[in-house]
């Protein structure tokens, strides 16, 4: 009787813990950005409808098409401040097309 006890406490144990990260999910596709729009709608969909699977699914595959949050404005503005003085570089004669598109890319790379 005990052993079933047992069982039945660790079944209990697993359910709540499939609910909290189904739970998890929820929250986490609400309050992400992703690269495009529609995907939230869908991802939301998804786990809400597919629990489980769902939430597999999202791990493996939705958090890579969120946003990263670690791109601040200022961040962003750095960078813009950064093109458009290479830009302007460009543009006087300073420096060729193709050093442009390497420090362009340096820039973005860096910013990723």
């Amino acid at each position: 009787m005990e052993m079933m006890f047992g069982f039945v406490l660790l079944f209990y144990a697993m359910i709540i813990g499939v609910f909290v990260l189904w739970l998890w999910a929820l929250v986490d596709i609400i309050t992400s950005k992703f690269q495009e729009n529609l995907m939230q709608i869908v991802w939301l969909l998804v786990v809400f409808f597919l629990p489980f699977i769902g939430v597999i699914l999202y791990l493996l595959i939705g958090k890579s098409m969120q946003i990263p949050n670690d791109i601040s404005p200022d961040k962003t503005n750095q960078i813009y401040d950064q093109l458009s003085k290479i830009k302007e570089l460009l543009d006087n004669g300073a420096i060729t097309q193709e050093e442009f598109d390497t420090e362009k890319e340096k820039i973005l790379n860096r910013s990723k």
